[in-house]
């Protein structure tokens, strides 16, 4: 059988000292700055290689692994700057802007700024639009046809009134020829 141990007394935790605190500082510092200059070596060798710079280039070439970049902010910074992978998609979209493949800017399509029930309203208000002008051109339309078929009507009258209209004009050529004829010797 076991012997119970007896219960340790609990020291409350004591402050650290100036001196330890300047040095947990420098070593600190030292460490972080041992990380930039790794990776800065690194980046510089993958350019050199003509490599990717990214994540796993950057392990494989010096074992630096992306969590200690990530807790340091001038490295993340280094790394962000030289990604391969980053710097093309940042040249591949800036400020809502895309280079297509020609090199020339496209915009980008004002409606994807819109959200999903606003893009809702203005189509059923767009629809409703349709819908009106839809309503105006057929008003418009079955007054075109009505005034076609007035003209149609007309010139049909016209056609049935032709035979009238010549025997009015042969009747006035007439009636102007007496009229010349007797007062046509008058100054």
């Amino acid at each position: 059988m076991r012997m119970k141990a007896k219960p340790r007394k609990l020291r409350p935790p004591r402050a650290p000292s100036e001196t330890q605190l300047a040095a947990l500082h420098a070593s600190t510092t030292q460490r972080r700055r041992a990380t930039i200059e790794r990776l800065r070596t690194a980046i510089d060798s993958l350019q050199k290689k003509k490599q990717d710079v990214s994540v796993q280039t950057i392990y494989e070439e010096c074992g630096l692994r992306y969590a200690a970049i990530y807790r340091n902010a001038e490295a993340l910074a280094l790394f962000r700057a030289n990604s391969t992978h980053l710097t093309t998609r940042k040249k591949r979209t800036r400020r809502g802007h895309q280079v297509s493949e020609g090199g020339a800017r496209t915009s980008r399509d004002p409606l994807l700024n819109y959200k999903k029930p606003q893009l809702v309203t203005r189509l059923r208000a767009a629809q409703q639009q349709l819908l009106e002008t839809q309503k105006q051109q057929a008003v418009l339309v079955e007054a075109s046809v009505k005034r076609e078929a007035r003209i149609a009507e007309l010139e049909a009258k016209l056609t049935a009134l032709e035979p009238y209209r010549a025997f009015v004009e042969h009747m006035r050529s007439q009636m102007y020829r007496e009229e010349q004829g007797r007062f046509g010797d008058l100054p």
